[in-house]
C-alpha cells in the first residue's frame, strides 16, 4: 500500500501561496499553514513538477526520458490521485 505524503490540503496551500512553497517562510505567512507543510512534502511536489516540466523538452535522450518516467512514478506513488493529475494538466498548459 502506497503511503500519500502530498494531499489535497498541501496543493490548496500551494495554491493559496501563488505556487511558491517559500512565501510560507515569510512573517505574514499563516503558523497553521507552516506547520501543515513538510520539507518532504515540498521536495516531493516541488520535484515532480520538475520532472514533468523536463518531458516536455524534446532533446532529451531515451535514456533520460525513460529514467524521469520512472522517477515520476515512484513520485505518483506520494501524491495524491487528484492532485498529480491536476499539476500533470497545469504543466501542460503552461508555455514551452
Amino acid at each position: 500500500m502506497k503511503e500519500i505524503i502530498v494531499t489535497k490540503v498541501i496543493f490548496d496551500i500551494y495554491n493559496k501561496y501563488d505556487g511558491d512553497f517559500g512565501l510560507l517562510d515569510e512573517r505574514w505567512a499563516s503558523e497553521g499553514d507552516r506547520r501543515k507543510v513538510t520539507l518532504q512534502q515540498t521536495m516531493i511536489f516541488s520535484e515532480y513538477m520538475d520532472k514533468l516540466r523536463w518531458l516536455k523538452v524534446r532533446a532529451i535522450s531515451a535514456e533520460l526520458r525513460a529514467a524521469m518516467e520512472a522517477r515520476l512514478m515512484e513520485l505518483e506513488d506520494c501524491i495524491e490521485n487528484e492532485v498529480a493529475e491536476e499539476v500533470r494538466r497545469r504543466v501542460q498548459q503552461e508555455s514551452p
